[in-house]
Parts: C-alpha cells; sequence; structure tokens
C-alpha cells in the first residue's frame, strides 16, 4: 500500500523511522517520515507545576515524547499541521493523560508557527503526558484514526 511502511506491523526502535501519508486538517496528504527520538521523564513537582489541580498530579511524572516528521512528498503544508498530535506515550501498556497548553518543551517546534512545510522539512513535535511515578516500560505509539499504530519501545527504567 502507498504511503505505509512496512514498519506499520513492527515494534521500531528509537530512532527508527516508519512512514505514512497523512491528510492534515487543510485537507493535503503528504507523506511523511516519522522517528520517535526519545522521552524525557520529569519528577512529581514537574507533574504538579502541569496541572490546575495538585491533586490530579498525586503519583504522577510528566513524560514528553520527541517525535520528529520529516515532510518526504507530496503538497505543502500551508500552516497547522496537525500529524504530531497523533503521537502519544505509553506506560506499562496504557496511554499517559495528555498534557494540553503550555510552551513547547525545548528542542520542540509549535505545530501552529509553521508555515509552508516542504519536501525535506523535518520538525520535532512533542507532546507531554502524566504517567505513574513506579513506570516501568516507556513507549511512543503514533497511528491516525483508522490506523496502525507505529509503536517505539524505550528501554526500561529502574
Amino acid at each position: 500500500m502507498r504511503g505505509t511502511s512496512a514498519a506499520a506491523k513492527a515494534v521500531l526502535k528509537p530512532g527508527q523511522s516508519a512512514s505514512r501519508a497523512f491528510k492534515e486538517d487543510t485537507g493535503v496528504k503528504p507523506l511523511y517520515s516519522i522517528t520517535a527520538r526519545r522521552i524525557d521523564v520529569g519528577t512529581a513537582a514537574d507533574a504538579k507545576s502541569l496541572v490546575s489541580d495538585p491533586k490530579d498530579a498525586k503519583g504522577k511524572i510528566p513524560a514528553t515524547g520527541y517525535v520528529t516528521y520529516r515532510h518526504v512528498t507530496g503538497d505543502v503544508v500551508k500552516e497547522w499541521p496537525r500529524v504530531g498530535d497523533y503521537a502519544d506515550v505509553y506506560a506499562d501498556g496504557r496511554r499517559g493523560a495528555k498534557v494540553i497548553g503550555g510552551d513547547a518543551p525545548k528542542g520542540c517546534a509549535d505545530s501552529d508557527a509553521i508555515k509552508d512545510w516542504k519536501d525535506g522539512q523535518s520538525y520535532t513535535l512533542c507532546n507531554t503526558f502524566l504517567i505513574p511515578a513506579d513506570t516501568k516500560r516507556l513507549e511512543i505509539t503514533w497511528t491516525e484514526i483508522g490506523g496502525k499504530p507505529f509503536v517505539w519501545k524505550f528501554p526500561a527504567r529502574g
């Protein structure tokens, strides 16, 4: 199938790429190369700073997934790419609670500021999730609605 790599059925290692055509909200459908790079894990204090009610952070820590998207071919994405919205961090097999709002972490682009994304250009887009503090296994999963997921497994934690 055009636009889907064999990696769609495989478990990937950090830094490995998979490719898929993705229909953006603006109607264009470029082919992206998608590479999960890393997951940064914060502290309980970091988690409290991300929520309005500190009780929502009890027993949780933040985990930020860094995923690089390269526009391989297809129409120019004029503005507001949403391809990065589909990357989730999983902790011990369960999706974390996505943190909405705030500034993009250092090294991450703000998707709302990306304009005229053309072939060959790459951006790292990041999503932060609250996960249980005692998490051992971390994964980044990228999937669009109805698509087969790409899954990157990261080394086990302590």
